[in-house]
């Protein structure tokens, strides 16, 4: 097919057509052997299987190359994300930008087993969120199991949640994920296909949260950004999008910003929720010839090529990544032991003796690793003897073997109880900090264990790197550096222990956000937020 088809077509499916697909929606999922077959190869993507395979290989390969020559992909954490915004487009226009999202997708090749794929209506409307009644998705590169056990939880976890065949029939920004999906993950995948129309962001976000699932299951949200403006004019739109999805900002993206709006809110409500953080990856337009330009390293837009012609009409792209474990505690040693370290300020600590916390932590390690004896409190028991554990707070849990670092992981806003956020930080620490190999029982022995708990972040008038680091406090502040764009980062008071000079402590924070140590603004761009920590620890056993 032509190029000039298949513009003609995208318009067709982004202008929108159709009914609104209202009176076949219900609320039951019906037995069904119906194999929904794939409405837009040969125009969105090739249909045969090898030119198919052939096309999603290169532009992994392209994107894979990027990410890697460029540096970008160490600045990013390791481990697979658990929730990714791609583009929809024919491949020949976006298929590299939504690439770089799925060549980190591929680093759960063997774990991910679901993929929950949200897209927005383009022919026939709906309210709310959809499903489809079928069994199964059909490519040409094979047939895609849906889970339908999840679909049916799901729909009776979230009112918002109906099933439409209608609105599935031939959308396609579901169904060009298939494709990439079924490359990075391989033949043991199932999906859950999703259509999101008029919806708010919160019955978006529940239906997400139903389907959220663990580390086998990944969101992949399906959205363009703008459509059909002048180039120059679709990148300064595009950027203040990407901008404020990149900010993890309040869910109020307009459809006219991005025609995945219902479910790019949803998500963002999400993460606002679990502290996730939206890393923007690339952008390009349907006028950049396929080359992605990737998140810049040290400015605020992205490197975009030159452009032939600035008032040619287009749609523009942008890939995101989110891992749940994003925002890592410090990597200092930690000293003492046997104490409670208070720092002024701290928010939300429970009123009781020391030793609680690390009880508390130890509890869920042990149940988890099978360690637990019959007459050993759970969790839910210490919670239950100190109800001030219900409370909200964030935490971080620390693992250190014999003096080293063995795992870190946290939260830096208040979004549930204490009591809870400290006992699955603690699992998280020990299995899912992607730097470490899981703690195993017969190491657990050696392993100390630090709760932190964090007072609310507070913002800080430091326009400059300079005023920044006059204002900081050793010892005591704990730093979140976020520059808007994707780099973000935090290091706990503790890591005052290793890097006692605040231009070497900022420094080092910078890197960790992925950007240059001698990164310097002067014009408040960076956004800086300070809190403050009381340590719980124990002696190293």
């Amino acid at each position: 097919m032509e190029v000039e088809e298949v513009v003609a077509m995208m318009r067709l499916f982004h202008n929108g057509f159709g009914g609104n697909g209202g009176e076949e929606a219900v609320r039951t999922l019906p037995e069904s052997t119906y194999v929904r077959p794939a409405a837009v190869a040969g125009s969105f993507y090739p249909s045969d299987a090898h030119e198919l395979r052939a096309m999603v290989d290169r532009q992994l390969d392209y994107a894979r190359t990027l990410l890697r020559d460029s540096g970008f992909a160490k600045r990013l954490p390791q481990g697979a994300p658990k929730a990714v915004i791609v583009p929809h487009a024919g491949y020949v226009y976006s298929g590299t930008t939504a690439a770089l999202a799925y060549a980190l997708l591929e680093r759960g090749r063997g774990t991910i087993r679901r993929a929950v794929i949200i897209g927005p209506t383009h022919r026939v409307a709906v309210r709310g969120v959809a499903c489809p009644s079928a069994s199964a998705f059909r490519t040409p590169l094979g047939t895609v199991p849906i889970d339908r056990d999840a679909e049916r939880r799901a729909i009776a976890a979230v009112p918002s949640m109906s099933v439409n065949d209608a609105t599935h029939a031939h959308e396609h920004a579901v169904e060009v994920q298939i494709p990439f999906l079924q490359r990075v993950l391989g033949d043991d995948l199932t999906i859950v296909p999703l259509n999101a129309g008029d919806a708010t962001p919160v019955e978006v976000g529940a239906v997400i949260q139903a389907l959220w699932g663990g580390p086998e299951t990944v969101i992949v949200i399906s959205s363009d950004l703008s459509h059909y403006h002048p180039e120059s004019v679709a990148r300064d739109l595009d950027d203040r999008t990407i901008a404020h999805i990149a900010s993890s900002g309040d869910p109020t993206i307009r459809p006219s910003r991005a025609c995945g709006a219902y479910p790019v809110n949803g998500l963002l409500a999400v993460a606002r929720e679990k502290a996730l953080l939206l890393r923007f990856l690339g952008c390009s337009t349907s006028g950049d010839d396929g080359k992605a330009a990737l998140a810049a390293v040290d400015g605020r837009h992205a490197d975009r090529p030159a452009m032939r012609d600035p008032d040619t009409p287009v749609v523009g792209y942008a890939s995101f990544a989110a891992w749940e474990h994003d925002m890592q505690g410090s990597e200092a040693i930690r000293a003492g032991a046997g104490r409670r370290r208070a720092a002024d300020g701290a928010a939300n600590l429970p009123d009781h003796d020391d030793t609680v916390l690390p009880r508390l932590a130890r509890a869920a390690l042990e149940h988890h690793l099978g360690l637990a004896k019959p007459a050993d409190p759970t969790p839910a028991d210490l919670v239950t003897a100190h109800p001030e554990l219900n409370r909200p707070g964030a935490s971080f849990v620390t693992l250190t073997k014999r003096g080293h670092l063995r795992g870190c992981i946290g939260t830096l806003e208040a979004y549930r109880p204490l009591g809870r956020d400290i006992a699955e930080h603690a699992i998280d620490a020990a299995v899912h900090d992607p730097r470490f190999l899981p703690v195993t029982a017969d190491e657990y022995p050696d392993i100390a264990v630090e709760v932190s708990v964090l007072s609310d972040p507070e913002p800080m008038s430091a326009t400059s790197r300079a005023a920044l680091e006059r204002m900081l406090e050793p010892g005591r502040d704990g730093l979140i550096l976020d520059d808007g764009r994707g780099h973000r980062a935090t290091f706990l008071p503790q890591v005052w222990a290793e890097l006692t000079d605040c231009h070497e402590f900022v420094g080092h924070l910078l890197r960790k956000a992925g950007l240059p140590a001698s990164y310097d603004w002067h014009d408040g761009s960076m956004i800086c937020q300070r809190y403050a920590v009381t340590a719980f620890d124990e002696a190293t056993r």
